[in-house]
């Protein structure tokens, strides 16, 4: 499922098509929890059906779905008509309305799926189920709305949702950035470097941007829409920045299984590179938000207004690292690695000079199935690590190889509730976030911190995994 959970903006929902089509080879269910929905069209209030909570999956996250029916009423508002069969959606375009139908998708259609097409041309393959319409009486067919805002943003109709309201914007509202600019901007954020060798075969991309194209290119990063034709003046939804980043990470499609996630934009969403952002055409506005989030992802923390910094985790790929275990499996990871970065970016730090780091952690259970580490290692002077369960009231020395332990009672570890933990320590830093199964702890999470000068952030050296080991 390409998604995260329901309350982000960038999470995945579904939509329900009410159709007088057949739909006796859908999946159905019952007892299905509703709730109420708004859409929106260019901040306008259209409708109101209710939407369903359901997991796409046994190994999803529940997600929302809402009825079709209700969106061919909105988008008949932009003068775009659907036409449906029970196993194909399409909508026709009225003139003067243009589509991006590069990346089409391949294959045939198996009985659980259907395909959403655009002036006849597919552009989406989609899953679907069987259920009432809450808001009527008639078996209707449910498809994930994710991949709807993928067919909308091809339209230039941008699409947004926190779990209770959908707001689509159209392009006149909201301008969409180029291809060009957003590759740009990408590789500015990422320190990556142009390479202006090479014959620039396309017509769209003059000779002072072939470098960025021909860098993104080489790298696998983006893709050209055809030989000649690079798509400079391309609209780009968000998934397309997404799949540039997991590139750029080094985690290969056949590896996110492994992965916080599971897919392309959920692994995005589990690393907070979505944060703050819809699904669909990256508009001006959204991309700066993405271009902020891909720079704090590379440097390992953002500054806070207050003059703090907030860890945002780099991500790897957690195959490599796992899957030699044979009593390791993709589950455990990619649940484990989502758990471990969303604790992981909850920490923030203060610099306090000298090499000295306050660190504000969130507070476990010395009985919880994650733990969370933190302390100064390597210190031939002695340890360097102090911890406050009481919000500085009161401060203890760590004398454990981790510094702080969530999960050692002799270490800070307590099962007695509190707030945020705090932990001070001098010269390098480590922070370590694990999940503990039967047989294993996996440490999903580590990042060393070097001391800089004075008061400036430190350096992030390491952020990665580590091996498994018998518990």
């Amino acid at each position: 499922m390409r998604k995260s959970t329901v309350a982000l903006l960038s999470s995945a929902v579904v939509v329900c098509v009410t159709s007088y089509a057949p739909v006796s080879d859908a999946q159905t269910e019952s007892h299905v929890p509703s709730a109420p929905t708004r859409l929106e069209l260019n901040g306008q209030d259209v409708s109101n059906p209710a939407h369903l909570v359901r997991q796409e999956s046994a190994k999803s996250e529940a997600t929302s779905w809402l009825p079709i029916w209700y969106l061919f009423g909105v988008l008949s508002k932009l003068h775009i008509r659907s036409t449906w069969d029970g196993r194909h959606w399409n909508l026709e375009l009225p003139s003067g309305l243009h589509a991006n139908l590069a990346n089409r998708p391949h294959g045939s259609l198996n009985s659980s799926e259907i395909s959403m097409e655009i002036n006849g041309i597919p552009v989406e393959v989609a899953p679907r189920f069987a259920h009432r319409d809450v808001s009527g009486h008639a078996v209707t067919s449910y498809i994930p709305m994710w991949y709807l805002m993928q067919v909308l943003q091809r339209m230039g109709i941008a699409s947004t949702w926190n779990g209770r309201t959908w707001s689509m914007t159209t392009s006149e509202s909201s301008p969409s950035v180029t291809k060009l600019t957003v590759v740009k901007n990408f590789m500015n954020a990422l320190h990556i470097q142009p390479d202006d060798s090479g014959s620039n075969p396309f017509q769209d991309v003059s000779a002072s941007n072939w470098p960025y194209v021909h860098a993104v290119l080489q790298k696998g990063y983006f893709a050209a829409d055809s030989a000649r034709r690079f798509g400079s003046g391309d609209s780009v939804d968000v998934q397309t920045v997404d799949h540039a980043y997991q590139r750029y990470v080094g985690i290969p499609d056949r590896d996110l299984s492994w992965n916080a996630g599971g897919n392309t934009v959920a692994w995005a969403n589990a690393v907070h590179l979505n944060q703050g952002i819809g699904a669909g055409t990256l508009t001006k506005v959204s991309e700066t938000h993405l271009l902020s989030n891909l720079t704090a992802l590379y440097r390992g923390y953002a500054k806070d207004a207050n003059g703090s910094y907030h860890l945002w985790f780099r991500p790897y790929d957690v195959k490599p690292a796992f899957a030699h275990n044979p009593d390791v499996n993709a589950r455990m990871t990619s649940v484990g690695q989502g758990n471990a970065v969303r604790l992981a970016d909850k920490i923030t730090f203060t610099v306090n000079g000298n090499g000295n780091l306050t660190f504000v952690l969130p507070w476990l259970s010395d009985h919880n199935q994650m733990e969370v580490t933190c302390g100064s290692l390597y210190n031939p002077s002695g340890n360097h690590t102090e911890y406050s369960l009481g919000r500085g009231g009161l401060w203890k020395t760590a004398n454990g190889f981790y510094g702080y332990d969530s999960r050692d009672p002799g270490n800070g570890g307590t099962t007695i509730p509190g707030s945020d933990v705090l932990v001070r320590t001098r010269g390098h830093a480590e922070l370590g976030v694990s999940e503990i199964f039967p047989n294993h702890d996996i440490t999903f999470v580590q990042v060393d911190l070097r001391p800089s000068l004075g008061i400036q952030a430190p350096q992030i050296r390491n952020s990665s995994g580590q091996p498994t080991w018998v518990g």
